[in-house]
């Protein structure tokens, strides 16, 4: 069976994408629980009161797109009031779902989450993952 020649495309960093698209999108939410949200590639030494952390988990690709799935977690408040955790994730998912158009993000297939994730310290934790359309510079 002869293989697909697609072109040579560089793909975009979407793992430092997502993170510089969050940040900025959570700085001018107005929301108590999104203010003051750290937002890297990887839990600190140190916890912040929230956080979030991007991984880009891949994708496959077709001739000029590629389909990225982003996974999310998300850690903020307090044992005795999650909200703040859920609330966050719930934001931080519609923001993502609403990222096409915003760099090299071109559309928003499907959300799994956010789920609760159990933690030993019980810091309210949730993940979701996002599939999103990408498109990159074609290599020339």
């Amino acid at each position: 069976m002869p293989s697909v020649m697609w072109p040579a495309i560089i793909w975009p960093d979407l793992e430092l994408w997502a993170i510089d698209y969050l940040k900025a999108r959570l700085a001018t939410r107005p929301e108590p629980f999104a203010q003051g949200v750290a937002v890297r590639n990887v839990v600190p030494d140190t916890m912040p009161a929230r956080l979030i952390t991007v991984r880009d988990d891949g994708g496959g690709r077709s001739d000029a797109t590629k389909t990225a799935s982003l996974g999310v977690n998300i850690w903020a408040g307090a044992a005795k009031n999650p909200a703040d955790c859920s609330n966050l994730a719930r934001l931080v998912t519609a923001l993502l779902e609403d990222a096409a158009g915003y760099g090299p993000v071109k559309a928003h297939l499907s959300t799994s989450g956010p789920y609760p994730v159990a933690e030993a310290s019980a810091k309210p934790h949730r993940y979701l993952s996002v599939d999103l359309v990408v498109t990159g510079t074609p290599l020339t």
